[in-house]
């Protein structure tokens, strides 16, 4: 089926395009798999050119492109991001062999009613033994010719000091590894991270294994990443609170490993403890955390169990796309891989978890997604947090065409016009702009959107133009509607015929 081989020959002075991220000689474990074609450093095949649709906000970096990873990570290169990205987090299929299918919720309630679309299907052909000494496969080997050229395509974007993560689970954790042992060379690895997802609950409890709650994430970087793992606070029991001769609170550990060198030098910062009998231990002095208990400050290690699972997000935060992850997840990769400013980059962007983040954090992003339900999400998602950003297209994808939007527009007497969007009655979002002309992306002036929460708040059924606007709009207006299947649906509407 596949397997994992030796590979005895020295790959000498093997470079990515834009000599940035290098894998350097040696010899090292490699995949092999009856299917396989792709190999490490084959000639850069030229991207798709982007080409952009719609611009939400102000000119901004911020990118959204519907496409391939593949042709999104290629294009990119040819235009000039070989070695510029701080951050690559990707959150790719998990060779599961299901379906998956988002739910909306339109108006709340536990017995509200949903709308149902198919996101994406995480499906792999499988191939059965026939021939002398032929196995069976799983599907393994069409799920990594898929994975692997596109881990290679993003990882030529990353900076010296840059680092790719890779969000999977059990089922693809171990194959990754040797991907990118492969791509960038086993000395670029930094870090495997475990992040605890979920409880161990239900039939998955009751099951005779070990509850499957974990997703990993793969960490490898340019020759000079370094990451900056944050802190958190862990309460202390009253029983392990002390306080100094100033009355500062504070826990002690043993010694461990410290040298008398260091030892000496805490105890000049009086952070050593000596007991009645002599014995030395480290004191850490505590802090209050919000709800007043005494917490010592820790470094955050690669066990993350302090993230909780999207189920415990607020409702507002849900999207209802099925494989979304927390928000607060995404922020600490952020923070702790890419300096503000920097600029992210999530080629499978599912929800657009990863936008939103970049943006609350002060950081530039490019998206992208070869889904057009995922494009809808995001689109929606961003403009909820007041993200600017262009949306763009790589080859060949385009999004569903809906049924026309029907509106009605009426002119008020202080010569604004006031536009009614009688149909569709639930859209996801619909957006005003100046009717682009040939070649031309969509510009959106005004724009509404699905709200989630306990109860949802549906999108504006109105909108004002200003009377300064409708001069501007004379030539006509256009109306966007964006459904939640992905689709999108316009109208050019022609302002100076509105009734008074």
């Amino acid at each position: 089926m596949w397997e994992v081989a030796r590979e005895v020959r020295r790959v000498e002075g093997k470079r990515t395009s834009g000599d940035v991220v290098t894998r350097e000689s040696g010899g090292g474990p490699s995949l092999r798999w009856p299917s396989r074609t792709w190999e490490v450093g084959a000639a850069h095949t030229p991207g798709s050119t982007l080409r952009v649709s719609e611009r939400f906000g102000p000119e901004s970096t911020n990118r959204v492109v519907h496409g391939d990873c593949l042709h999104v990570a290629a294009a990119l290169s040819d235009e000039g991001f070989v070695g510029k990205v701080d951050l690559v987090y990707v959150d790719p299929p998990f060779a599961s062999q299901a379906s998956y299918t988002q739910e909306t919720r339109l108006d709340g309630p536990a017995d509200g009613r949903v709308l149902r679309t198919r996101a994406y299907d995480d499906s792999w052909p499988t191939r059965r033994g026939g021939g002398k000494g032929e196995r069976a496969e799983d599907g393994v080997g069409a799920y990594l010719d898929m994975l692997a050229p596109r881990l290679e395509a993003m990882s030529r974007l990353l900076s010296p000091t840059g680092s790719i993560w890779v969000h999977v689970d059990w089922r693809a954790a171990y194959l990754v590894r040797v991907l990118l042992d492969e791509v960038l060379g086993r000395q670029r690895f930094l870090n495997e991270v475990v992040w605890r997802r979920a409880p161990n609950l239900g039939r998955q409890a009751a099951s005779g294994q070990f509850g499957r709650t974990l997703d990993t994430l793969v960490v490898y970087g340019g020759r000079d990443a370094r990451l900056h793992p944050p802190t958190r606070l862990e309460p202390i029991p009253a029983s392990g609170i002390r306080r100094d001769e100033l009355g500062r609170a504070f826990t002690t550990a043993p010694r461990g490993d410290y040298s008398d060198e260091s030892m000496a030098r805490l105890e000049a910062e009086g952070r050593v403890h000596r007991t009645a009998t002599g014995r030395l231990y480290v004191k850490y002095f505590l802090e209050p955390n919000a709800a007043g208990e005494l917490c010592r400050k820790r470094r955050i290690d690669t066990l993350w169990t302090d993230v909780p699972p999207l189920r415990h997000a607020s409702i507002s935060e849900r999207t209802g796309f099925p494989t979304q992850k927390p928000r607060a997840l995404l922020e600490r990769i952020i923070q702790c891989a890419s300096p503000e400013g920097g600029m992210v980059v999530d080629l499978f962007a599912g929800s657009g978890t990863t936008g939103e983040a970049a943006h609350g954090l002060g950081r530039t992003f490019v998206l992208g997604d070869s889904g057009a339900v995922s494009l809808a999400t995001t689109r929606a998602r961003l403009l909820r947090v007041g993200a600017a950003f262009t949306v763009e297209c790589c080859g060949e994808v385009t999004p569903p065409v809906g049924v026309a939007p029907h509106v009605g527009v009426r002119r008020e007497a202080d010569g604004s016009v006031r536009v009614d969007l009688h149909e569709p009655r639930e859209p996801l979002a619909w957006a005003l702009g100046q009717e682009p002309g040939e070649g031309e992306p969509f510009v959106a002036s005004w724009h509404s959107e699905r709200r989630p929460g306990t109860v949802p708040r549906a999108a504006a059924r109105e909108a004002v133009v200003p009377a300064a606007d409708v001069a501007r709009h004379a030539t006509a207006l256009e109306v966007r509607v964006y459904g939640d299947d992905g689709s999108v649906a316009s109208l050019r509407q022609s302002l100076l015929e509105a009734p008074a």
